[in-house]
């Protein structure tokens, strides 16, 4: 049954117990942590070096952000990305290879793939002294890190690609900017074409339909009002006319001179036919009952079908004692004779010219209130078409205007550039040749090795001594079994020279065993670069 090879007899303490083990396999635990001492320390020591440099590179804001908005900058992270892109390219690492010289040993048994590839793990870009603009986090320097095998090349490198940032932003500023502003300068031609476009549709709009415009719509409706008021006078100097003629005519009939006058009154106009008219105020009636049910009192639609509605109702109501009075005087009157004296028939024939003047204006009259009603008709389609011309010649005019804007601000930005006032990389500090290498920690492999070895050498100890079925003491064969020691009788050597030779043929082979672990350690380390950055990641 398995046994505990450090469980003490009643009278042996722990420490005892495992002193007494470590005594008997001493030999077996030199050998193993001399082993794994030679293996760390030809390792820590035929590891090769790495070396680090660093260059500091300053983002200078000649401007502030606050002052001119750079419209083609871009983020300073994505602007840093695309840079590291281009370094991390094959034709400018093939290049920066060739010129420094770099990985001599990888070269030779590696293709060139693999060299690239360890060329881009070496180089790392950290982004520092982070501050806060306008609610967002801007980055004011970063670090450019090169890891290398040679102390001198490595420090050359970093300023290499320090150097080529700080042109690449350069070029990449400059030539953005100029881009952004000839791409703005085409689209603003375009949308000043546009804005042309749609003020020549609203000219032409406007030219066809003068006086029908619907912000002419007020003025409309009071010319309308006008021409109402007009008709209304008219009518009435109609009246006054006849009356004068009627009294004239009487004068002229009682007048016993005068039997043979002729008093053919012409009639009054009847540009209108009363039962037309009395058609038409019905339907105008009819419209503004469909008028109110949809809109209020104060509706200009609705004031102007009262007004026509009124003045309708008013030339009605004055044809109709026109006609009346003029069937009267004809009734009184004798037909006029040439015999009248000539004073009477130039008063007639004055009366006369001035009622048939009157009958013209009254059609004239009439024909501009047919003509103000049309407008008046056709405004609400007109205010629609107007509406979207007048939409799209804003929408293009304000799109214009933002054009302009964005393009003034790209044509100071390029003038920034142009004059290295814009946001541009300075180098803080240039990279040094370090003064040891970053990698590997010689010191901590050596401390882990040591550890390493006395811990193998403690587990091989306990590992030998529970796999041993012999007994070493009379506590151990007591505690197995029940039967009785009668003697205990001690080794005897027969041979002492077989046993002196057995040892040192024990110690050679320890020795060898050491120094072929060591051998192999410092095979395995010796220009393994790929090992050192794999126990710096891991570290």
């Amino acid at each position: 049954m398995p046994r505990d090879p450090l469980s003490p007899a009643a009278d042996e303490s722990v420490i005892l117990r495992a002193w007494e083990i470590l005594r008997r396999r001493r030999l077996l635990a030199f050998v193993v942590f001399m082993t794994l001492v030679a293996s760390a320390l030809a390792f820590a020591t035929y590891l090769p070096d790495l070396y680090q440099a660093t260059a500091v590179v300053l983002v200078e804001r000649q401007v502030s952000e606050a002052v001119v908005t750079p419209p083609a900058s871009g983020e300073l992270e994505s602007r840093l990305q695309v840079i590291k892109q281009e370094i991390l390219s094959r034709a400018r690492l093939s290049a920066l290879v060739e010129q420094y010289n770099l990985y001599p040993r990888l070269r030779s048994r590696a293709p060139l793939e693999t060299v690239l590839d360890q060329t881009r793990r070496d180089i790392q870009v950290e982004l520092t002294g982070p501050e806060q603009v306008s609610g967002r986090t801007k980055t004011v320097a970063f670090r450019l890190i090169y890891t290398g095998e040679q102390r001198d090349t490595v420090a050359d490198v970093t300023n290499a690609l320090a150097a080529f940032y700080v042109a690449q932003n350069d070029r990449m500023r400059s030539e953005e900017a100029l881009r952004t502003a000839e791409f703005l300068k085409r689209q603003l031609s375009e949308a000043k074409r546009q804005v042309d476009h749609h003020e020549q549709n609203v000219r032409a709009f406007t030219a066809r339909h003068v006086g029908e415009l619907p912000q002419q719509t007020g003025m409309n409706l009071a010319t309308l009002s006008r021409l109402n008021d007009q008709l209304r006078l008219n009518g009435e100097q109609q009246l006054h006319v006849l009356e004068q003629r009627e009294r004239l005519l009487e004068g002229i009939a009682v007048d016993s001179d005068a039997l043979n006058i002729a008093a053919a009154a012409p009639a009054v106009s009847n540009t209108s036919d009363p039962v037309e008219l009395a058609k038409r105020i019905d339907r105008m009636k009819d419209e503004l009952q469909q008028l109110e049910t949809r809109s209020t009192a104060k509706h200009p639609d609705v004031i102007r079908l009262k007004e026509q509605i009124a003045a309708l109702q008013r030339e009605a109501a004055a044809r109709e004692d026109a006609d009346r009075k003029a069937a009267e005087s004809s009734e009184k009157t004798p037909a006029p004779s040439r015999d009248l004296p000539p004073a009477r028939r130039r008063a007639l024939e004055n009366l006369d010219g001035e009622l048939s003047r009157l009958k013209k204006t009254e059609a004239d009259v009439r024909n501009a209130i047919t003509a103000f009603e049309r407008r008046l008709e056709g405004a609400p389609e007109l205010q629609n078409e107007f509406t979207l011309l007048s939409r799209d010649q804003q929408a293009a005019k304000d799109l214009y205007d933002s054009l302009m804007k964005r393009y003034d601000e790209a044509q100071l930005v390029a003038s920034m550039e142009t004059d290295r006032q814009g946001e541009r990389f300075r180098i803080l500090e240039s990279a040094v040749p370090p003064d040891g290498p970053k990698a590997p920690n010689r010191l901590r492999l050596l401390i882990l090795g040591l550890l390493l070895a006395a811990a193998a050498a403690v587990g091989a100890v306990l590992l030998a001594e529970q796999l041993d079925p012999s007994f070493h003491t009379l506590d151990e064969l007591r505690k197995f079994t029940r039967i009785p020691v009668i003697a205990a009788i001690p080794c005897i050597d027969a041979a002492p020279g077989a046993r002196r030779a057995r040892v040192a043929f024990a110690m050679a082979s320890a020795l060898v065993v050491i120094v072929l672990a060591g051998a192999l350690s410092a095979h395995v380390a010796r220009d393994n670069q790929q090992l050192v950055r794999f126990l710096v990641r891991t570290s």
